[in-house]
């Protein structure tokens, strides 16, 4: 999935957030928002959540979210976990 094509929640003011339902049952959230790792350099950060809406780390990052992410990174991980 492209970057441009997410579908973006919220304000600049408040924080964006986008979310990507996966066709292997994964629901991947991306914000940028004032609690985000990443926010103060217009970074994003993204968290996964499994089918029973639980957050895991299906990619072994070692946390919950990836954070200080670029938008070709999100690209990146978007297509690792779809991959799954």
């Amino acid at each position: 999935m492209k970057f441009t094509e997410l579908k973006w929640e919220g304000n600049a003011v408040e924080g964006i957030q986008a979310i990507v339902e996966l066709e292997n049952g994964f629901e991947v959230s991306v914000v940028r928002n004032d609690l985000s790792y990443g926010n103060q350099r217009g970074l994003y950060e993204i968290g996964v959540f499994n089918a029973s809406g639980g957050m895991c780390d299906p990619l072994g990052w070692g946390d919950d979210v990836k954070g200080w992410l670029k938008p070709e990174d999100v690209e990146k991980e978007l297509d690792l976990i779809a991959s799954l």
